[in-house]
């Protein structure tokens, strides 16, 4: 029969063997000590501490040695920024919700759909943003523990769901459309945070009040530049009987809203890029804001060029986007630190 101490040594071989033999006896001791007369097994919150530890160490390792210092403190950086857009992305679900309201009621009274159906192709993401909105609440406010289990399981949701959606159902389809989109690299960016760095918190402290601000408003511009209501007031929808013209002059309108959304989100892009790249840390927090921005700008480039989107949502592009983006930018950061390097490198061989 497996002893408490078996059990915990199970989760403890996850870490690394070198790292077991410097501190398993210690952690050991300390497992046990915390443990309750009669326990047989780990608690939930002592296997989940285990667990993330051990993903934290081994995450750290995959970096190289001279990386290592910089990446707990640019995934804290690209966590906050990242945690920051969601809620804000919550906030344009919210400003959406009077016309979501009409809309429903209109397909409701004219269409045969089934009210389940019609609740969760309107409203479905509605418990998405509650969710997040309550993690990055408890995130700030010094709530790891159940910010980053939280977060782990609504990633793990969405990700799931916006899978299912890749089927051949209408219904299922719209899920994919709702939740395969920009704010799953982001959660996957924050998920990361709260697990292998000190979290958003600490990447808010290391960006300072004044580029938190900064934040703030360029979120803020974000959320107005892809709510429906501004697009509807800047652009009403022809009137019917709608003329050839009328109709022409709408598609341009919208085409030049496809512009002005792109040009301002390569314009975010180079301020961030300018701001954070001062620091070592900065320039790899580019790199990992990157997972996210790239499906976006990609996206909208799409919209620009061909003055369509594809509305078939794919999880495996959306990753794939992300990807390429991170390691294009990455590749531009080793690139630009080489001098440095080999000056580094110079003054280490020829010392004064």
């Amino acid at each position: 029969m497996s002893t408490l101490e078996d059990r915990y040594r199970r989760l403890l071989a996850w870490y690394p063997a070198d790292h077991r033999s410097d501190h398993e006896q210690e952690m050991l001791g300390v497992l046990l000590a915390g443990a309750r007369p009669g326990q047989a097994r780990p608690s939930a919150a002592d296997t989940f501490d285990l667990l993330r530890g051990a993903v934290r160490v081994r995450l750290r390792r995959a970096v190289s040695a001279s990386d290592a210092p910089g990446w707990p403190a640019a995934t804290a950086i690209a966590g906050f920024l990242a945690a920051l857009l969601l809620v804000a992305d919550g906030l344009r679900f919210a400003v959406e919700m009077p016309q979501a309201v009409s809309q429903f009621a209109d397909t409701r009274a004219h269409s045969s759909f089934s009210l389940p159906h019609l609740l969760a192709f309107y409203f479905g993401p509605a418990p998405y943003w509650l969710a997040w909105l309550t993690i990055a609440v408890l995130a700030w406010r010094g709530g790891r523990r159940p910010a980053t289990l939280a977060a782990c399981t609504v990633t793990a949701a969405q990700l799931l769901l916006a899978l299912y959606g890749t089927g051949t159902t209408m219904w299922g389809s719209s899920y994919s459309v709702v939740l395969a989109n920009i704010s799953l690299p982001l959660a996957l960016v924050v998920t990361a945070s709260l697990l292998a760095s000190p979290g958003p918190r600490h990447g808010a402290e290391l960006l300072g009040r004044r580029a938190i601000l900064g934040a703030a408003a360029t979120a803020a511009i974000l959320v107005a530049l892809t709510t429906s209501p501004l697009f509807s007031l800047l652009f009403p929808t022809p009137t019917f009987p709608a003329t050839p013209e009328s109709l022409h002059a709408f598609l341009s309108r919208g085409h030049r809203w496809n512009v002005l959304q792109l040009v301002a989100l390569l314009t975010i892009a180079v301020l961030l890029l300018v701001v954070l790249a001062r620091t070592y840390e900065g320039r790899r927090a580019c790199a990992l804001l990157a997972f996210p921005a790239a499906p976006v700008i990609a996206r909208c480039g799409q919209a620009v060029a061909s003055g369509t989107i594809d509305g078939s949502a794919s999880v495996s592009r959306l990753l794939v986007d992300g990807l390429v983006g991170f390691a294009l930018v990455m590749l531009c950061v080793r690139l630009a630190e080489i001098p440095s390097r080999n000056r580094t490198g110079d003054r280490e061989r020829h010392p004064a």
